[in-house]
């Protein structure tokens, strides 16, 4: 297949990699590529295969697995694979297959040493492009939504991380030293140094995994959909910040002394209604120069497509076969392909104690295609626990009255006395339990509904348009938000924000809402989109009947 070398550099301009590259390096680029024609179902590389190259889509779809047959992504025009190639000489970790009729792009990993030094900023890209798809390979990931993957993931730069070892360290040197002085001179004949050493080195060594673990915990991640920061501080506190990439305004860089002494910085990235500061990332000039990539690539109109979409609606309009002119979208070629879409991960099986904690009074269900969260039961134990204590004594009261242990108190005002108040109490637990109940947090197919009625008083509703949401934050904070998982999800819509409180897996609760919210914005965007190609194309097509009939009534 022969492509245009305009088409060609106008598609490496849009690939993250080469993106930063002038007009004339990528017109270089593009004459090192080969053109690779692909059959639907045809593999392009098998796992463990020699690495010699990577490749671009220019058209069609092409499908990574990994071990296991898993999906890792679903690649498109514009997006490329293979890159470790260019770099590493190891064997490959993933299969990629074209899910349908593709042409790609292929650039060798031999032209790529004779033109290294042509290509300035490409080798430190393809570095982290290939560190990110083998994090994404090992770290799993259950909110990525149908048809998401993950195009950069990174972690604290590790000099954080030993920064952070030092206090642990140094306790763990001082424990010992201290040990030694109480052994060998202050307290030679006493317990107190082994009993220094054997509570404070297992401190220390705690202290240094818990670290570990929640350096580790620490994500920044760009899919094809949204930029994500997950920070987890181990046995404390969990968030997830995320933006659409449609939202970002700008993406900007602060780099501290330290950072500069060891290479990491802070990425600034500003959306409509506020910053997602990225912390200690290393390699931070690259990982900015890709967002802001993957953001232009996310709000540009694939006019490839588009204008091949619109041939396929003219032709209906004027009974035009563009099928046969061959005009028409890369379609596959018969072949069977046994190629399992990238669905949405599912939790699971949950055990008893979940069970416990999220179905017993039914903190989440779905009716008629809403789903409905109420707060967690803690919340209701934490308002009910007055009442029932009140409850209990009253009981207890009575118990005794009727054994004879208050025989001081007459005993029918007595008996009539805890007999209200227990009735009293019942009221109380009824009323908190009413209340709990009808705080109702929903989220429908086209907005979000925060419902709070008072039983016998006000109701307050609050609702915004799901396509209007700008980001979703959570939050899990503090122990007990912690060991029961639930917390606060925060949906921002212009200037106000709409909050789920006290929600049992507030994370899941963020995926739902960013799901639908998907979902909707892609329907209401295809729903623009068909309107406006619907009249374009009618336009023409009336525009074609019009001159037809010219010419029947003018034949020349």
């Amino acid at each position: 297949m022969f492509i245009e070398r305009d088409a060609m550099i106008e598609l490496l301009g849009q690939v993250p990699i080469f993106a930063h590259l002038n007009a004339e390096r990528l017109d270089y680029l593009s004459g090192v590529m080969r053109v690779v024609e692909c059959r639907s179902g045809e593999t392009i590389f098998e796992m463990d295969s020699p690495s010699e190259g990577m490749f671009i889509v220019f058209e069609g779809e092409v499908v990574l697995f990994s071990e296991g047959q898993h999906v890792i992504a679903s690649l498109k025009r514009g997006d490329s694979f293979g890159e470790e190639a260019l770099i590493y000489d190891d064997p490959r970790e993933y299969r990629a297959v074209a899910s349908r009729q593709s042409t790609l792009f292929y650039f060798s990993a031999e032209h790529y040493g004779f033109v290294y030094e042509e290509l300035p900023g490409v080798y430190e890209r393809l570095e982290v492009a290939t560190r990110s798809r083998r994090l994404s390979m090992r770290v799993s990931l259950p909110w990525l939504q149908t048809g998401e993957f993950v195009h950069l993931i990174t972690r604290r730069h590790p000099a954080f991380l030993g920064t952070r070892m030092i206090t642990p360290i140094l306790f763990g040197a001082a424990v010992l030293i201290l040990s030694l002085l109480l052994y060998l001179h202050w307290a030679p004949e006493g317990p107190y140094a082994w009993i220094m050493l054997g509570v404070g080195l297992p401190l220390s060594l705690f202290w240094l995994i818990w670290i570990l673990i929640d350096w580790r915990n620490d994500f920044f991640i760009v899919t094809n959909k949204r930029v994500v920061w997950i920070e987890r501080v181990a046995l404390i506190y969990d968030s997830r910040q995320e933006a659409p990439l449609t939202t970002i305004m700008s993406v900007g860089m602060e780099r501290s002394q330290l950072g500069r002494i060891f290479g990491f910085a802070d990425v600034v990235v500003m959306t409509y209604v506020g910053t997602i500061r990225l912390r200690d990332i290393a390699h931070a000039e690259v990982v900015a120069s890709l967002i802001e990539s993957f953001w232009h690539r996310a709000k540009a109109v694939n006019r490839h497509e588009e204008a091949q979409l619109m041939a396929e609606k003219l032709g209906q309009k004027i009974g035009f076969d563009w099928n046969a002119m061959g005009e028409t979208r890369a379609r596959g070629t018969g072949v069977d392909v046994q190629i399992p879409s990238p669905e949405r991960k599912t939790e699971k099986e949950p055990g008893f104690l979940q069970w416990l904690f999220s179905d017993l009074i039914r903190l989440r269900h779905e009716s008629s295609g809403a789903i409905i969260y109420h707060k967690h039961w803690f919340v209701l134990v934490r308002n009910l626990w007055m009442p029932l204590i009140i409850f209990m004594i009253a009981i207890a009261a009575l118990i005794g009255k009727l054994g004879g242990s208050l025989g001081f108190l007459p005993t029918t005002p007595t008996i009539a006395g805890i007999f209200i108040l227990i009735f009293v109490c019942f009221l109380w637990a009824v009323y908190q339990y009413a209340d709990w109940q009808n705080d109702i947090y929903k989220v429908t197919k086209d907005q979000i509904i925060d419902l709070d009625r008072k039983p016998l008083g006000k109701e307050r509703r609050r609702s915004a348009p799901l396509e209007n949401v700008l980001s979703i934050e959570y939050e899990r904070l503090g122990f007990w938000g912690f060991l029961l998982n639930f917390g606060t999800v925060t949906i921002s819509v212009g200037n106000t924000k709409l909050t789920f409180d006290y929600v049992y897996n507030p994370s899941e609760v963020q995926q739902d809402i960013f799901y639908r919210m998907g979902e909707r914005l892609g329907s209401v965007h295809q729903f623009e989109v068909d309107a406006e190609r619907e009249r374009v194309s009618e336009w023409i097509a009336s525009y074609h009947r019009a001159i037809e009939k010219d010419r029947e009534k003018h034949p020349r």
